[in-house]
Order: C-alpha cells, then structure tokens, then sequence
C-alpha cells in the first residue's frame, strides 16, 4: 500500500474489476487514453486480470480515495525493462470521483516507489496534445521532460492528433521540492548507515 496526501495505491482487487470496466468504458477517459480497444465487458476482467498477474513486466495497481478507501482509478507500470531499468507508466482517473490533485499525487507516489523500491532509473509516458491536465501534471507539477512530439500519429475525434513523448529520470524525482515527503510515504524514514563492525576502531568511517 502506497499512501499518499489524498490517494492510496494498493494491487488489483477481484471486487475492484467491475469499477475498471467501467473506468475503461467511460467516454472521458476513452478519449485521453493513447491507446484503443473496443469496449470492454465486465466478464472479460477476470481473464485480463488473470494474464496480466502472472507477466513479470506489467504491475497494475488500483487507485482508492483515502478518505472513503473507494477506488477512483488504476496506475502501474507496463513494459518493464529490467536490463535498463525502465518503465512505462500512466494514470486513468475516474471524472467526478477522484479528489482534486490526485493525479499528481498518484504521479508522485509512483514516481518514488519505482525509483526507490523497484530499483528503476527512467519511467516515460505518453500524452495526446489535447491532454492539458495530464501535461499539467506530469511535466508542469511532477517534473517530467517532453522529449519529443510525434506529429499527427493519433486518430482521434476523427482527426489525427500529435503525440507527447514524455519521461523522468531519478534524478528529476530528486530534484522536486516534495521528494523527501514521497520518499518518506514510501519507503519511511531515512535511517542513518550502521558503521562496518569489521572496521577497525583506529581506522576512520568514510561514505561512498
């Protein structure tokens, strides 16, 4: 459990599928997403949670509100590349139900625990050119660089949309003034090193 100022990001419950067929379906959300799929069935989550449990490089996780402990959208990671440490990652939110500022605050949780507990060094994204609060979120608000924009490479709305290439490295992370709080949400306190019982007491206690 990852627990943020107003979101906490927990695993992919059996109750919590019929909530992300519905997050899925819902026309505000289907619209921002990068990707397309025909609608999906409440029954075809089962199978799609099933599958995607047992993949080493995808971790699917369910956004609840800490107020009601309701969920309100889903985060993770895909496409996990163990070799370079890095990941895909991403945000659907439920219009009307998630609070004000969970999107960053998801962001920011994710952000810390991939770069502090899963051991990864870049997470990248993409954002439709429409997508004003997404790029507010992860660029203006979390850090995040464009580092590239694919011209009219998404259909949508009937028209072809240009494409965001998005990402932050640790160091990014490290950088944001809100940092040390997320860090500490996620991995606790900073403990100070134990000294090498095998030093020997004349011999002086240096850091890397």
């Amino acid at each position: 459990m990852l627990t943020g100022r107003l979101v906490e990001i927990r695993p992919v419950l059996a109750e919590d599928l019929a909530f992300l067929a519905d997050l899925a379906n819902t026309r505000q959300v289907r619209t921002h997403v990068v990707g397309w799929d025909w609608p999906l069935a409440a029954d075809g989550q089962r199978d799609w949670h099933q599958r995607s449990a047992g993949d080493p490089r995808t971790r699917r996780l369910t956004v609840t509100d800490r107020a009601t402990g309701e969920p309100v959208g889903m985060t993770g990671l895909w496409d996990v590349d163990w070799h370079n440490r890095s990941a895909l990652t991403a945000v659907k939110l439920m219009p009307g139900l998630a609070p004000r500022g969970a999107g960053s605050d998801s962001i920011m949780l994710v952000m810390a625990w991939a770069f502090y507990e899963v051991g990864l060094r870049r997470l990248h994204s993409t954002i439709l050119d429409f997508n004003a609060a997404s790029l507010g979120a992860y660029v203006r608000r979390c850090g995040w660089r464009v580092e590239g924009r694919e011209v009219a490479s998404v259909f949508r709305f009937g028209q072809w949309r240009d494409l965001f290439r998005v990402a932050a490295l640790r160091a990014d992370f490290d950088a944001l003034p809100d940092a040390a709080e997320y860090l500490e949400r996620v991995c606790g306190p900073v403990r100070p090193a134990v000294p090498d019982p095998a030093a020997r007491p004349d011999e002086p206690l240096t850091t890397s």
